[in-house]
């Protein structure tokens, strides 16, 4: 962005400092709608990390809820729409800056946009994008995403200036196994669609039945988390010991595969899930984006393998080409048109 302010004619009055200031940190009006009446400091966490062993941690204690003001929080509203439909993202291992293109997109093709960072939410800071994605674990991030994403959309719901007939949920990678939970948690007089970029089914596991219209989007490069290169992320797939039983999270794959029950069988990976849960669901897409690897978002492709803090080295692709990033956004804008209900 560029300003020429020599060329400013305009008196600098403080309502045209503050709308200069917003433009500069990239915000609009929206944010400034949010009283002091509407802040929720109480929402926010008070977990800890807990070390699990050198090099991956779980977190205990309060999660948060939802904080309208807190301080990672962005909630935009397009100019001149009365009633615009409603994209809440929620994010991967990663952190906020997983959504924040894909977020501007949506805000760009007219939509009103909510998404936050889940870990600065439950008061950690000073951490890494690297030491979330690989150091804690899947059952962790989604908790603490999970008990977020729920209280934002309750606080959506009720919210004025958006049409609350027409919310829609976006998550990446653990934020895409949220997503596909909320999908069973959710009324479908509010959410019209989810969708879910990069599954994993390894967490919180999967709902038994979806209540709204899911699309499961997948990169042919999408290799992340894999052990076995030659492993896809649709076909991810690891021991039930790794999913947990949380009392927010819907009835589903983790009731009988964590680390109580049949801790040593595997995880139904993302296709058999759907095959399983598809009969008595709301409709499940599927699809497939060439040239795209794991968060299409994240920016160019990368094809590449990482250590993670279990020593374990794993896929990890990322990106994908404009051309694939153009199809896939297409893809998606063409769900949610078909979801749209008329007013």
């Amino acid at each position: 962005m560029h300003m020429l302010f020599g060329t400013l004619t305009l008196p600098l009055t403080l309502p045209l400092l503050l709308a200069l200031l917003l433009a500069l940190l990239g915000l609009t009006p929206a944010h400034a709608q949010l009283s002091a009446a509407d802040c929720r400091p109480e929402q926010q966490g008070q977990a800890q990390l807990q070390a699990l062993r050198p090099g991956l941690h779980t977190v205990q204690g309060p999660l948060a809820g939802f904080d309208p003001c807190q301080a990672s929080v962005r909630f935009r509203l397009p100019p001149g729409s009365a009633q615009a439909p409603l994209m809440i993202s929620v994010h991967g291992g990663g952190g906020i800056k997983d959504v924040l293109g894909s977020d501007q997109a949506f805000f760009e093709h007219g939509m009103a946009t909510l998404t936050f960072d889940a870990y600065d939410m439950n008061r950690f800071t000073g951490r890494g994008s690297l030491f979330w994605a690989r150091q804690v674990s899947n059952e962790a991030r989604q908790r603490m995403l999970l008990s977020t994403a729920w209280a934002a959309y309750q606080w959506a719901i009720q919210r004025k200036g958006i049409d609350t007939r027409q919310i829609y949920i976006f998550g990446i990678s653990n934020g895409a196994a949220v997503a596909a939970n909320l999908a069973a948690m959710v009324d479908p007089q509010h959410v019209r669609g989810v969708i879910a970029e990069g599954i994993t089914p390894v967490g919180l596991g999967l709902p038994n039945q979806t209540r709204v219209p899911l699309m499961l989007a997948f990169g042919r490069l999408d290799d992340f988390g894999a052990a076995d290169p030659k492993m896809m992320r649709w076909l991810l797939s690891d021991p039930c010991r790794f999913n947990i039983r949380f009392e927010l999270a819907p009835a589903g794959t983790a009731e009988r595969c964590n680390g109580s029950s049949a801790p040593a069988d595997m995880t139904p990976n993302p296709l058999a899930w759907v095959d399983s849960v598809r009969a008595r669901s709301a409709p499940i897409e599927i699809a497939y984006f060439e040239n795209m690897a794991h968060n299409a978002y994240f920016g160019p492709l990368v094809q590449q393998r990482a250590t993670w803090g279990s020593g374990q080295t794993l896929g990890a692709s990322l990106g994908a080409t404009p051309e694939a990033r153009a199809q896939f956004f297409q893809a998606m804008t063409d769900f949610i048109a078909r979801q749209r209900r008329a007013p």
